[in-house]
């Protein structure tokens, strides 16, 4: 009888300890994801990089705003995702968020890069519809390499004014530190402009380009038809889970804006 109760108490100090080793390990392995999806990030970009930058790509419009685009997601791990885990790991750059001018700008930026790589990817689809268009449209002046810094820095302007209401929406509330003071329009603001205007808007150009797509096969022969049709339907498929995985995250930012939106407190901060 002692040895089946030794035993058994053996078995649970056992299970005991597995549990606490698989919790310890799975609480450091989410501490650290954060280090992980930037390393990932930053060879992804290179990767990015070494392809855009090819001869044969390098002057391709959509190609540019890909790899911008892809500069802008390294610049946001290193500048938001970086900040964020240095400060609650090892608490560092805490102070920064006690004064008020610091607290807005950590805001904007927090919104303004996402929403610029967004923006820059509506920005691809746009010039993909571009391509669709006729020659003689105007349209397809967008198309020419000399536009696209153009069309970069208009993006990076429009973006800047929608995320601007950082400035405004939040301060530092005396004895609770960094957060929203106008927490209900933050949110609405936010939701139109910077969550469900862009999947409507990549959308929209997608339904033009597939008209765009099907009307220039109606006038091609039979054989050209059916490889235009898999090419199409390739071409379809690709953009809409662009718009899917772009509505998707715009959606997850809505609820990290809303719960960042709720004061913050001091010692959290």
């Amino acid at each position: 009888m002692s040895n089946n109760s030794t035993t058994a108490i053996n078995t649970t100090f056992s299970s005991d300890s597995i549990i606490v080793v698989l919790g310890s390990i799975t609480n450091r392995f989410v501490y650290n994801l954060p280090v992980i999806f930037i390393i990932l990030g930053v060879i992804g970009f290179i990767g990015n990089a070494f392809t855009f930058l090819q001869p044969k790509f390098r002057y391709n419009t959509c190609c540019i705003y890909s790899l911008f685009g892809s500069f802008v997601d390294v610049i946001n791990l290193l500048t938001n995702l970086l900040t964020t885990y240095l400060r609650l790991r090892y608490d560092i750059g805490t102070s920064w968020l006690t004064v008020s001018s610091l607290c807005k700008v950590n805001i904007f930026f927090i919104g303004f890069l996402p929403q610029l790589s967004i923006n820059v990817l509506v920005l691809s689809v746009i010039d993909r519809f571009a391509c669709t268009c006729s020659l003689t449209s105007f349209l397809r002046q967008l198309n020419k390499p000399k536009m696209t810094p153009w069309m970069i820095v208009i993006t990076i302007i429009i973006t800047a004014i929608t995320s601007i209401r950082a400035t405004i929406t939040y301060d530092i509330i005396p004895g609770i530190g960094c957060g929203s003071t106008q927490t209900i329009v933050n949110i609405i603001f936010y939701s139109i402009f910077n969550g469900a205007l862009q999947p409507v808007i990549m959308i929209i150009f997608i339904l033009l380009t597939y008209r765009n797509i099907f009307k220039s096969g109606q006038r091609v022969g039979a054989i050209q038809r059916q490889n235009t049709s898999r090419g199409r339907n390739q071409f379809i498929i690709m953009i809409f889970v662009q718009a899917i995985g772009t509505a998707f995250f715009s959606f997850q930012w809505i609820i990290i804006t809303h719960r960042e939106t709720m004061v913050t407190p001091m010692d959290s901060v």
